[in-house]
């Protein structure tokens, strides 16, 4: 969010919960545990700033953070687990800052969908229930994932989509 413009913590809170809203939450503490970390990693430098209150810590985003987010929101989805949520702020980012590259980021989530339906089909149904119901309701997901995609290209891009 500090790519919308420098912040202190409670902003970029807020920040996320304007734009991002039901997508994706965070709680005060693991967002500054993460600040803290950005800021150690170079992608982030924070100055202590008072105006007419207390001390509060403004981040901005470096030279080394911008090429981070870029690598990021360029780079393809992870092949297994992802933090939930996590193609929903991809998908803001991609719409907000490159909407020409839109195209390519649904192919790339398409994708690694397809790769994650096939696994889950090669390894057929279970003996043991429970299981083959975990894997059901996996590839389900995968499914509704994949349809998804294709109206989002569809609002995005209708003479693409379909």
């Amino acid at each position: 969010m500090l790519k919308l413009g420098p912040a202190h913590g409670y902003e970029l809170r807020a920040r996320i919960r304007e734009e991002l809203g039901p997508a994706w939450r965070v709680a005060s503490s693991q967002l500054y545990t993460w600040l803290s970390r950005l800021e150690e990693a170079g992608y982030v430098a924070g100055s202590e700033e008072a105006a007419g209150g207390p001390p509060r810590r403004v981040y901005t985003l470096t030279p080394a953070g911008e090429e981070r987010f870029w690598t990021w929101l360029r780079s393809p989805p992870a092949e297994r687990r992802r933090p939930r949520g996590a193609h929903l702020v991809r998908l803001f980012f991609v719409l907000r800052f490159a909407p020409e590259e839109l195209l390519g980021y649904l192919a790339r989530e398409r994708r690694a969908l397809e790769r994650r339906r096939e696994r889950l089909l090669q390894a057929g149904p279970g003996e043991d229930p429970f299981r083959e119901a975990v894997r059901r309701l996996r590839l389900s997901q995968v499914e509704g994932g994949l349809r998804w995609l294709e109206e989002v290209q569809g609002l995005c891009h209708p003479k693409e989509g379909r």
